[in-house]
């Protein structure tokens, strides 16, 4: 019985070390390893039904009082200064460091983020301040989602001012507000 099972374990290890000897031939000759069988599987976009598209414009980028922050911000800066742009991604602001630990990781997390509003020089589109909206009701992967994104935006050395749409601050509050994030008008 001993002797039957020395063969089987022999044999196993023989085609294991078969295997990973034709592995490194075909990784040596630079070929394409040998398909047993089945299609390949396209995952391009050339398998996608362009008669039958799943998408609807939405009615509004930003809702309701979150447009109204936005109008008092245009109303406040003067446009030969300042632009604000609703929705950029975090991706379109921060760059992550060649030399970054995980950088992959990093760069993948702040694609998955986005600022409600920045604020920009309008001569060279130089981000100035962030403004994010607090949900009013936020549960605990939201909290983390945006202490991310503050502390991001912190080591970027961008300022952030944090909103509460459904309680906006007056014009003379958002005006003081927006002066400690350094922005003169």
């Amino acid at each position: 019985m001993a002797q039957f099972i020395i063969v089987i374990i022999a044999t196993v290890l023989v085609k294991l070390l078969w295997d990973v000897y034709k592995e490194q031939m075909q990784k040596k000759n630079n070929s394409r390893p040998s398909q047993k069988g089945g299609e390949v599987i396209d995952l391009s976009n050339a398998w996608i039904d362009l008669d039958d598209m799943p998408y609807s414009r939405r009615e509004h980028l930003l809702p309701g009082r979150e447009l109204a922050v936005y109008h008092l911000l245009l109303e406040l800066l003067p446009g030969e200064s300042y632009v604000v742009l609703p929705r950029v991604r975090l991706a379109d602001v921060a760059i992550v460091s060649p030399e970054a630990h995980n950088r992959i990781e990093h760069s993948n997390r702040i694609r998955e983020r986005n600022l409600d509003l920045l604020i920009c020089a309008a001569q060279d589109l130089k981000p100035l301040a962030a403004i994010t909206f607090e949900a009013e009701v936020e549960g605990k992967k939201k909290q983390l989602a945006d202490r991310f994104t503050r502390k991001a935006l912190e080591a970027m050395g961008l300022p952030c001012l944090d909103l509460r749409p459904g309680s906006p601050p007056s014009k003379s509050e958002l005006i003081t507000m927006l002066h400690k994030l350094g922005l003169h008008f």
